[in-house]
């Protein structure tokens, strides 16, 4: 058990680490300032410093808690979420929760993409990778349940590429205000879901 001076120390690094994310998701890379991340977090700015030798590395700890959260979350949840009778009925609901993501949190989501492709190849981009990797076997856990209607000649392979596509697709779709998607084929959210759909389930259905 941890001593009272740890726990609270422990508390404080947690509180940190959630107004980061909150930071982050209001107000993108650029709001995410100490000054207000100490305010959302009721401590003062020096007590950051204290903890974490710079921003960056307190928004490297936040990405990763976060990351780490939603991973354990689908563990409990996405079967739940996810599967419905058909495959064209969880290709529907799997295209809707990647948008909501989307389109919910997108500055946040910007924000984790733009820290992430500053990083390289460093051993936090590289535990971010692994972290969406993890999400996104998951997913392809929950899709086995079709597997036998997938008629590539190696399923498993054919699902983690069906979902790899709609992903990126969608995070350009949701996360770019001007890009291809918006210039050559203008559409609804709810269009672009129903066409990324029929997409996902056509490709694994093709012999």
């Amino acid at each position: 058990m941890l001593e009272p001076q740890q726990q609270r120390s422990r508390d404080t690094v947690d509180r940190l680490l959630a107004a980061t994310v909150k930071a982050l998701d209001q107000d993108g890379l650029e709001g995410a300032v100490v000054p207000k991340i100490a305010a959302l977090a009721g401590v003062a700015p020096a007590s950051i410093y204290r903890r974490f030798p710079d921003k960056d590395a307190l928004l490297r700890e936040a990405f990763l808690q976060m990351l780490r959260s939603s991973n354990t979350g689908n563990r409990e949840h996405l079967h739940t979420m996810l599967l419905r009778d058909t495959l064209e009925g969880s290709a529907a609901q799997l295209m809707e929760l990647l948008f909501a993501q989307y389109r919910r949190h997108p500055r946040l989501m910007r924000a984790l993409m733009r820290f992430l492709e500053s990083e390289g190849a460093s051993e936090f981009a590289n535990e971010v990778r692994l972290h969406i990797a993890e999400n996104i076997e998951q997913v392809v856990e929950v899709l086995q349940a079709f597997r036998e209607e997938v008629r590539h000649r190696f399923p498993r392979r054919a699902l983690q590429f069906a979902v790899l596509s709609a992903a990126g697709a969608i995070e350009s779709f949701a996360l770019e205000p001007v890009s291809l998607w918006q210039t050559v084929l203008p559409m609804s959210d709810r269009q672009f879901q129903a066409e990324q759909a029929r997409s996902f389930v056509a490709y694994l259905r093709k012999p």
